[in-house]
């Protein structure tokens, strides 16, 4: 990444806007924007609450600080990206393509993860409660100490995910966690799990 990157400050989106080399920050707010770029820069301290944006392309960004709760960023495509304490709750990537892309520390209750496919995603720290993964292909990501508490995880491909230090209580699709990889203090948790998903019943009455 460029040392020296040009200053942006947002006032809204519009279709077709994007910036390389650029540090951005400000505000759009419930924006409807179509086919927005940013490589190679930094997004920082800004909002994207409740925005629409079709098909936005981060490409070699840092982003820090940036609150996306309840967008809706359809055909999202993500490069070589970092998410540092920024907030996702209730926002949508449903079908997103994700490649070298970390969380860290963020808010991620209720992210509408449906059908995402990602190569070598990170996540660690934050909370991931009540996340929806239906179908999303996941397989080899790390999820380090996160709170995924209630997420749905139907249909999802988790081989060789590695779930270390999180919580996982509640899920729904536990079937999915075949092929994955637990500490010593998840096997209850999960294996309640994987009984509830399977229908059975567990009664000491004869």
């Amino acid at each position: 990444m460029p040392g020296d990157l040009d200053e942006v400050e947002l006032d809204g989106l519009d279709d077709h806007d994007g910036w390389s080399e650029a540090a951005v920050t400000g505000y759009a707010v419930a924006a409807d924007a179509e086919h927005v770029q940013i490589s190679r820069g930094t997004i920082a301290t800004a909002r994207f609450t409740g925005a629409s944006i079709r098909k936005l392309e981060l490409t070699d960004v840092a982003v820090a600080n940036t609150d996306f709760a309840g967008a809706v960023l359809e055909d999202l495509s993500c490069l070589r990206v970092s998410f540092t304490n920024c907030r996702f709750s209730g926002a949508d990537l449903g079908g997103a393509s994700l490649a070298d892309v970390r969380f860290t520390d963020c808010q991620l209750d209720e992210i509408g993860l449906r059908l995402v496919r990602a190569e070598r995603l990170v996540v660690t720290g934050g909370t991931a409660v009540k996340a929806d993964l239906y179908r999303a292909d996941v397989p080899g990501s790390r999820w380090h100490d996160v709170d995924l508490t209630g997420a749905d995880l139907s249909g999802a491909r988790f081989t060789r995910v590695r779930l270390h230090g999180s919580t996982i209580v509640d899920v729904r699709g536990a079937k999915a966690l075949q092929g994955a990889v637990i500490d010593h203090q998840q096997v209850v948790p999960v294996g309640l799990a994987l009984i509830a998903d399977a229908g059975i019943e567990v009664d000491d009455d004869r």
